[in-house]
């Protein structure tokens, strides 16, 4: 398994944890993203840290484009028209 599918696989492991915490309250979450953020880091040091939380990020960048671009298509949108329609949620 090559990086890329390691940290997508992370974010998506990630998504399912928020998922499965309905109101919001657990602490599951946070403790998932120490414990990815260490596996895909390259060590035990702050830097190695920073490289797994980056890498997190990177991970739930890909999966947002691509269930974007579903979800554009479900929609019968562009992936331009759905995002700014999402961003709205958030203004």
């Amino acid at each position: 398994m090559d990086a890329q599918q390691r940290r997508d696989q992370a974010a998506v492991a990630l998504l399912t944890a928020w998922l499965e915490d309905e109101d919001g309250t657990s602490e599951f979450s946070a403790s998932l993203v120490s414990e990815l953020a260490v596996e895909l880091g390259s060590g035990d040091d702050l830097s190695g840290a920073l490289e797994g939380v980056l890498s997190l990020v990177a991970g739930l960048t890909s999966v947002a484009g691509h269930l974007l671009i579903r979800s554009a298509h479900g929609h019968g949108t562009t992936e331009e028209q759905e995002l700014q329609s999402l961003s709205l949620l958030f203004a």
